[in-house]
């Protein structure tokens, strides 16, 4: 393309000024409209991006009142001074047990005699038997009690036992440790070679031993000192043994879970319904809407959820729930204790998914065609409004080639224009001239 390399240099005209005003002029009724377009959708896209996150917080409100989740829970209340601690989940019955721990499991512990700690041990083979594994340990041609150490805690791989050593003012003592208490985890030792004098003085200094624990005069052992089958849904931690003492343990009602899920679950309905609602709202003081005002879609997902609980209001009524006008809810707590005391499973079967009646099942139908993945109607909105703001950032892409193209023309024009009035210039500056030496030209102006 041919221009002056400076124009206007030779008319005087401001080319680039005059040429970067037009083109401004041409682009600002185009760019105002993409850019307009591109705030309605982005708008439009937090507006269902916050619907979206308040409809999934509601989602997992209602789970958390699905099933045993929405059955009271249980309190475990330990006498002072027992020598057990203890937790109860919602299938342990309500009652009041008499616990004697009368004896703690304990893991085996060997040690032998003090060595030297360069001393040679002996040499040969060494099998340690626990429960139903077996290792072997084969030693070498000589064998420090370090080395010995090392070579157990190899061939076990922390399975079983292990082994250490501790260091006192009569030499360095090998002390083996079973892996697990009870009388399952007790540690054999058989041994060949000249190593078998120092394995026999592996003396027991702590024996294994299982737990006895009586609750209400029934008898029960068992390896550990944590017992989870005792009693249906309670675990004991065992802590220390009271031969023939017994301490209560009363497992009551703990309604605390429920109630503040169910608090959860007002808050999710209403920060949903709120934010379904301002996005739809229309102000009429100063005549302007929410970004999603006369949306079906919104409207839809409104009467949706209201219209559902609507449905089962009479069993929420019974649960403490109320409505106000605006479709808002409010929970009475003193209601709900009342109810949980009367029927402790009140509360699971209103939002219990599994049952086809129930609020919990018609809540999930309508939240998941809601927000769904892949299939939800946010998602699908959500889809189309991000493939508008492509079509919109392609529009402004066109909008530049077609601007740029209007801009070289405009500078060609321009450009002509300045060569011609500059031709103009050449010849009234000539023209000027050759009159001035004329015969009888005047030199007044």
């Amino acid at each position: 393309m041919g221009s002056l390399s400076s124009p206007g240099i030779g008319s005087g005209l401001n080319v680039n000024q005059l040429v970067s005003q037009l083109v401004a002029a041409e682009r600002a009724p185009a760019e105002r409209r993409i850019a307009r377009q591109e705030a309605d959708v982005r708008a439009d896209l937090t507006a269902f991006g916050q619907i979206r996150a308040s409809l999934t917080a509601l989602q997992a409100a209602a789970n958390a009142l699905d099933g045993a989740a929405g059955l009271p829970g249980r309190r475990a209340t330990v006498a002072e001074g027992a020598g057990f601690t203890a937790t109860a989940t919602a299938e342990a019955a309500l009652g009041r047990y008499e616990i004697e721990v009368a004896a703690l499991a304990t893991a085996e512990r060997r040690q032998s005699a003090a060595v030297a700690e360069t001393a040679d041990l002996g040499t040969g083979t060494l099998t340690f038997t626990v429960g139903a594994d077996s290792f072997n340990v084969v030693l070498g041609p000589t064998t420090t009690v370090n080395q010995l150490r090392d070579a157990i805690n190899a061939a076990t791989g922390g399975r079983g036992l292990s082994a250490t050593v501790v260091r006192g003012d009569a030499g360095s003592v090998l002390v083996l440790n079973a892996a697990s208490t009870g009388t399952a985890g007790a540690i054999g030792i058989a041994a060949s070679g000249t190593i078998s004098t120092f394995a026999n003085g592996l003396a027991v200094t702590t024996a294994a031993a299982d737990a006895l624990v009586r609750v209400d005069g029934i008898a029960r052992t068992a390896s550990s000192n944590r017992i989870d089958d005792l009693i249906a849904g309670v675990t004991l931690d065992l802590r220390q043994a009271q031969p023939a003492s017994r301490f209560a343990l009363d497992i009551t009602a703990d309604n605390a879970p429920v109630l503040a899920a169910m608090q959860g679950f007002v808050s999710a309905y209403n920060t949903a319904l709120g934010a379904l609602r301002t996005a739809s709202a229309f102000n009429p003081e100063t005549r302007s809407g929410g970004p999603l005002l006369g949306d079906a879609a919104v409207r839809g997902l409104q009467q949706s959820l209201r219209g559902v609980l609507g449905q089962a209001f009479g069993d929420l009524a019974a649960l403490g729930l109320r409505s106000s006008k605006d479709g808002s809810l409010s929970l009475d707590a003193g209601r709900l204790e009342a109810a949980l005391v009367a029927d402790p499973r009140a509360v699971e079967r209103v939002f219990d998914k599994a049952r086809a009646d129930s609020l919990g099942a018609a809540l999930a139908g309508r939240l998941d065609g809601a927000i769904g993945p892949g299939s939800g109607l946010l998602e699908a909105r959500t889809n189309a409004l991000n493939e508008r703001l492509r079509n919109l950032q392609a529009d402004r892409q066109r909008l530049d080639v077609r601007i740029g193209r209007v801009e070289d023309g405009l500078r060609r024009q321009f450009t002509a224009l300045d060569g011609l009035v500059a031709q103009l210039q050449t010849t009234q500056n000539f023209l000027t001239r050759e009159l001035a030496r004329l015969p009888g030209a005047s030199t007044r102006p």
